[in-house]
């Protein structure tokens, strides 16, 4: 019995029997049409060397979503630090205080919320640096591209303090009202003091 062995298929487009175009495979693998994903992996980073920040640019957040979705396990170089993060303008960071964000802590009970801040915070309760600790994130990213509605995210933190206590915390935020102008065109991740360790950043389109 012979045996028909496939090692490269070379195609640009799947198709119904109908010969609609099902999804079309751009030449970075990406699928794009009515068949493809609706979660698209846009950035998978390791972060092996201390940093000051971590940004990520228009390259991987554009006019292409308007929602988008962040993973970042991070670890700070110092003891008893907050996590924050900044928005992109332009290629710049967005400074002044345009900023709101609201933080809870599941099990302790404590709450953080700043209105017309230079920055969002993304945890109530300090972050130890011993191998093993820092911050686990989750944020689901909306009106990146909207000039009527401020960029704004919702999401949750999985953090150990600089004592080893477990933190699970609810996290929100947005640009104020007055700046629902601006067009988010990246992200900048750092901690409020000292570098970051390590980490792993993840980056997905939402494709409606």
């Amino acid at each position: 019995m012979s045996r028909l062995i496939v090692t490269n298929v070379e195609t640009q487009n799947i198709k119904f029997d109908s010969d609609t175009t099902a999804f079309t495979i751009g030449s970075d693998g990406v699928l794009s049409g009515t068949g493809s994903p609706s979660m698209v992996k846009l950035l998978d980073d390791t972060i092996s060397s201390a940093v000051a920040q971590y940004d990520i640019s228009s390259t991987h957040m554009n006019s292409t979503y308007d929602d988008y979705v962040l993973y970042a396990t991070l670890l700070p170089a110092s003891d008893g630090v907050n996590l924050i993060m900044s928005v992109f303008e332009n290629g710049s960071v967005l400074t002044g205080d345009k900023y709101s964000f609201e933080c809870s802590s599941n099990s302790a009970s404590s709450y953080l919320q700043s209105n017309s801040v230079h920055r969002f915070g993304l945890n109530t309760i300090v972050l130890g640096s011993a191998v093993g600790e820092g911050a686990t994130i989750k944020i689901d990213c909306h009106n990146v591209n909207s000039t009527t509605h401020s960029f704004c995210y919702g999401g949750e933190s999985q953090s150990f303090t600089n004592g080893a206590a477990p933190a699970g915390q609810e996290l929100s935020g947005s640009l104020l009202p007055t700046e629902r102008n601006v067009v988010v065109n990246g992200l900048r991740i750092s901690f409020e003091s000292g570098n970051i360790a390590s980490g792993i950043v993840k980056v997905y389109g939402i494709r409606k």
